[in-house]
């Protein structure tokens, strides 16, 4: 029983401090007091540190020596490096899903379809649900070890998405086409065209990263 408590501590501290670096409670740059955290999340300190440092190995914070945990900023160049990433190994299970003639998984339809239902203002919903869309597409090309590398980038593919999406939500609306697309690609068994719809799915917008520090 104690440490099922532990474990809800740290994942509703986790959950918290985490959507607050999102939302902009704790906006880029600034610092996370332990006990400001404590009290959003409404846990003790030492759950606190724990998903602090959880949240330091997924790339949401610097943890300073004497300064504590500073929320990261996103940098164009992140950006830049993990869509040329997610460009590599997503396109090759594409490829293989289509080789195979495995059909888009229903997963991704119905997450693209959720995405489409969303309201405009539920931003963070929605780059969560393009998270799990682009998970799916990977588990149902079945190479376990580009799947881990896919999970590895999870936590960045959520940071970095959601700062491009705040930036320009009018891109919504293309990227819930270019979902389609790709279902429909990956259906139709044709590899060209489902690479080429991830290629430019997957391209770091020019006004986007100008808005980004370097």
């Amino acid at each position: 029983m104690t440490i099922m408590m532990k474990d809800s501590a740290r994942t509703r501290a986790y959950d918290r401090i985490r959507a607050g670096i999102l939302n902009g409670t704790f906006p880029a740059g600034s610092f996370i007091e332990e006990a400001q955290a404590s009290a959003l999340a409404e846990v003790s300190r030492t759950p606190v540190r724990e998903a602090l440092n959880q949240l330091a190995a997924e790339g949401f914070l610097d943890l300073l020596p004497r300064r504590g945990a500073m929320v990261r900023h996103v940098t164009a160049q992140e950006l830049v490096d993990l869509y040329e990433a997610r460009k590599l190994i997503e396109g090759h299970a594409a490829d293989v899903i289509c080789e195979t003639d495995r059909g888009a998984p229903p997963e991704m339809r119905r997450l693209a379809a959720e995405m489409e239902a969303l309201p405009l203002e539920d931003a963070l919903q929605h780059v969560e649900l393009n998270g799990r869309f682009h998970a799916a597409l990977m588990a149902h090309c079945g190479n376990q070890i580009l799947i881990r590398m896919s999970e590895a980038m999870s936590a960045n593919v959520t940071r970095i998405g959601f700062s491009a999406f705040t930036i320009d939500r009018d891109r919504r609306a293309l990227i819930d086409r270019e979902h389609s697309a790709l279902v429909e690609a990956l259906d139709a068994g044709d590899a060209a065209r489902a690479r080429a719809i991830l290629k430019v799915h997957l391209e770091a917008p020019a006004h986007i990263l100008a808005k980004l520090p370097r």
